[in-house]
């Protein structure tokens, strides 16, 4: 297996638009020519080597995976932008799969705050993905934000766009794994922060999300464990209620936030890998539908 570092270029500014920067990313890939390539997109204050193992079990079923530092997030660093920011970045991920990958069926693996950002991204996107998967997605939190976080965000955020407040998040809450949970700890590269405007941007375009979930065209796998006290397991099944045949819905029964590093991470990659194959067949049939 090889690793590389790589980066995806920052889109021309125009008029008073900030020039985007470049987004650090890692790749991982095999010997051969790709099956099919994965753009990882990964969860909030999270980073893309925390995705190793999801990346390697990619290449293990024939497939060449790139995970991002979204903005505020690792290597890439900055301020936390607002969501719809952050859904652009996507565009620039799969231009740049497709561009380095032609012909080769190109998929998207979102985690949480990256869930959402997948969904969103589908849905409001004309896209050329072949599938895409949302894990545990922050339609919507488990446990409604205070409301003096709310308050304090809507009254500041305004004024004072780099303004953080703690995401509260548990470690604890993320796997019932203790060495996976020992591993957010002890990452220096992880933040527990969230900036005003990417706070209330997420939490709207979540709900956005499952109100509009009928009108999802891109074939997606949505899974979701039972026990997340991080986000709302009711939110991802009120969307696969709402969507339509392209919804692929998986609820795990007893499993937390971070599912692809729970005990059954095997089973849990494994369903993802079936639902893989399953649209690259589809894709390669003569009578597979235009996306």
């Amino acid at each position: 297996m090889h690793v590389h570092d790589l980066f995806i270029p920052g889109r021309e500014a125009s008029g008073s638009e900030s020039q985007a920067p470049a987004l650090v990313s890692r790749r991982w890939c095999g010997d051969t020519a790709p099956r099919f390539v994965v753009g990882i997109v990964h969860g909030m204050g999270e980073h893309a080597d925390r995705y190793k193992h999801v990346a390697e079990y990619f290449v293990s079923q024939g497939a060449t995976a790139l995970a991002i530092d979204q903005r505020g997030h690792g290597r890439t660093g900055g301020s936390l932008p607002h969501f719809d920011t952050l859904v652009e970045d996507i565009e620039r991920l799969e231009n740049y799969l497709h561009e380095a990958y032609p012909n080769v069926p190109v998929f998207l693996y979102g985690q949480s705050l990256g869930g959402s950002i997948v969904a969103n991204y589908v849905l409001r996107k004309k896209n050329r993905l072949t599938g895409a998967i949302s894990m545990s997605p922050l339609f919507r939190t488990t446990f409604p934000p205070p409301a003096w976080k709310l308050a304090v965000a809507k009254a500041l955020g305004k004024w004072w766009p780099g303004l953080t407040l703690s995401t509260a998040i548990q470690p604890k809450d993320l796997s019932r794994n203790p060495k996976a949970v020992q591993a957010y700890i002890d990452d220096p590269m992880v933040h527990q922060r969230v900036s005003a405007v990417l706070g209330l941007s997420m939490l709207h375009s979540g709900q956005w999300a499952v109100d509009y979930a009928e009108e999802l065209k891109t074939p997606m796998m949505l899974m979701h464990g039972t026990l997340d006290r991080i986000t709302s397991h009711e939110a991802s099944q009120e969307f696969a209620n709402r969507s339509n045949s392209r919804c692929t819905w998986v609820s795990w029964p007893g499993l937390y936030h971070d599912m692809h590093c729970e005990p059954e991470q095997e089973q849990v990659l494994g369903r993802v890998a079936q639902f893989i194959d399953q649209q690259i067949a589809d894709a390669a049939s003569p009578a597979a539908p235009p996306r």
